[in-house]
């Protein structure tokens, strides 16, 4: 007993709020938190508890996410061996997830260090205490996910009654009393593009008509004073205000429309032809008995020295093979870029909605704490959604976003601006979120072209699913070849017998070059393509090996 009580056990108080209201009072939230856990912590001084005099402060920030500068230093201090026991107010001031309390006590274990509520009893050095804590935490996580479903249910039926529920005020509009009142000198500046749109070429002929009229984007203050804004339009802020509903009083939420409360800029008929021109413009009429297809990254992609890149096509034996190809007609000698335009429209798609899905990610953004639950669901939401929707109106999404596709011969960049996504699902973000993707990309030749193919995401199979079904037909067909008679040899067409001897001959490839063929660490000449136009194929496996560039090791 005696030396129990001569052990000094240094104590930190962690305290946290999850917004920053009423944080500028003389005494607020977190003080209360602190004095409580302090007269907690002196009441243990028999048994040689000692405040820690650092402060480990989190004001204005959730507890659905480890991202916070308080927490961050007190696990430092705890994996330092500064810290013996952390003290809070109640454990949902800790974390309110029950991931993030599984990282926070196996640092704590791993330091020797121990954990304590000063309004909830356990002790989480046994299961018993460990259990009442999963229990409480458990709740904590309930409960915020019952918040975010609130707020979300709080602005869908807010946007059904045509409320301004916030995000970036369009031009022609200021906020007063949290509803959109109309400025007359914007509002006409608006409804000048919209007949400006109607007498141009297109959005890009509008954008430089602006740009020599003096027209600029509206200017805003941010939270922090900074100003946003001011800038002459580009080609996605011009389609998003061409296709922006508030300017005829209403109101967009999830695709569905409402009856706004404020007062319309421009008229439905001057809407509903900017509207016509747009979906002509999106969706170009084709020939009768043609079908097309509607390419998601035109007009968005260029390469890496500045030239864009345009949907093309070829056939082969009645297949049709899209691709994304630099342009010539600058003059420069770097050679094009192509890359299968496919593959590529997937790639983009597939990372912008892991980005979206990613919580982790997503709640690290600058944004009112309180809305961080309905921001993480409504991109979850819309991240699933993206698989169902029409490419045309995909197109729309992305150009609102201002998304910006890259090409190099290295990888493939997208960046995308997340303000416009989150305003569509209700949320303002506090800053500007200029987010950059990198989707990987080798670079192989083919005859004399070099061309791109992008490499498999992380944890994808590698191997090439229609070569390692070539190198299957490859033993079929010798099988087939083996059992057949002399006869029923002769009497199939010649046609027919050329083509199962020349694929019957990959059953022959030496057996490493099968199993790299399998793991899908082949040479990146080596395509099912490739394997199946060789003229000839050596027996030897040493001459197989150097004609296919496999390592003769």
């Amino acid at each position: 007993m005696a030396a129990s009580t001569s052990r000094r056990l240094r104590c930190a108080i962690y305290t946290r709020k999850s917004t920053e209201e009423g944080l500028d009072q003389a005494f607020n939230s977190l003080d209360a938190q602190r004095e409580a856990c302090a007269a907690y912590i002196l009441s243990q001084r028999h048994e040689g508890w000692q405040l820690v005099p650092d402060l480990y402060d989190d004001g204005g920030f959730t507890g659905g996410n480890m991202d916070r500068p308080g927490l961050k230093q007190l696990l430092t201090d705890v994996r330092a061996g500064r810290v013996d026991v952390v003290v809070v107010y109640k454990v949902d001031r800790l974390t309110r997830s029950l991931a993030d309390f599984a990282k926070i006590v196996d640092v704590l274990d791993a330091a020797g260090a121990s954990f304590v509520s000063v309004t909830q009893a356990f002790n989480t050095t046994n299961s018993m205490g460990r259990l009442t804590l999963n229990v409480l935490l458990s709740f904590a996580q309930f409960e915020r996910e019952v918040i975010a479903e609130r707020i979300r249910d709080k602005v869908a039926a807010s946007k059904a009654r045509g409320m301004w529920m916030g995000g970036n005020l369009p031009l022609g509009y200021a906020a007063v009393d949290k509803k959109l009142v109309l400025v007359p000198d914007e509002a006409e500046t608006v409804r000048h593009i919209m007949r400006q749109y109607l007498a141009s070429a297109n959005v890009l002929d509008l954008a430089e008509k602006l740009r020599r009229q003096g027209i600029v984007s509206k200017l805003r203050v941010g939270r922090n004073g900074q100003l946003k804004g001011g800038v002459p339009f580009n080609r996605g802020a011009l389609h998003h205000l061409l296709s922006n509903r508030t300017y005829v009083g209403e109101v967009v939420h999830r695709g569905k429309i409402y009856p706004g409360e404020h007062e319309a800029i421009v008229d439905r008929e001057l809407f509903d032809a900017a509207q016509a021109k747009l979906a002509a413009r999106t969706n170009a009429p084709l020939e009768p008995g043609r079908r097309g297809t509607v390419s998601l990254l035109a007009g968005v992609i260029r390469d890496d020295v500045g030239r864009p890149m345009s949907p093309i096509h070829t056939r082969n034996h009645g297949k049709r093979y899209r691709y994304y190809a630099s342009h010539r007609g600058d003059g420069s000698k770097e050679p094009a870029l192509r890359l299968p335009a496919g593959a590529l429209d997937h790639a983009v798609r597939t990372s912008m909605q892991s980005f979206l899905a990613d919580a982790q990610r997503v709640s690290k953004l600058n944004v009112d704490p309180a809305q961080h639950g309905n921001l993480i669901a409504s991109f979850g939401a819309l991240a699933s959604s993206l698989d169902g929707i029409a490419i045309a109106d995909l197109r729309k999404l992305l150009q609102q976003a201002q998304l910006r596709v890259t090409v190099s011969r290295e990888a493939v960049k997208a960046e995308f601006d997340l303000a416009p996504l989150a305003a569509w699902v209700g949320v303002n973000l506090e800053e500007n979120a200029v987010i950059a993707l990198s989707i990987a990309a080798s670079q192989a030749r083919w005859g004399h072209e070099p061309r791109l193919r992008l490499d498999p995401p992380a944890g994808a199979p590698a191997n090439d699913p229609n070569l390692v079904q070539l190198i299957a037909r490859g033993f079929v067909a010798r099988d087939q070849l083996l059992e057949m008679s002399e006869d029923e040899v002769q009497a199939m067409p010649s046609t027919q017998l050329r083509h199962l001897e020349r694929i019957a001959r990959l059953a022959y490839l030496a057996p490493d070059i099968i199993t790299t063929i399998l793991d899908g660490r082949q040479p990146r000449q080596v395509t099912a393509r490739f394997l199946s136009r060789l003229g000839a194929l050596p027996l030897a496996w040493s001459d197989q090996r150097k004609m296919l560039g496999f390592s003769s090791d």
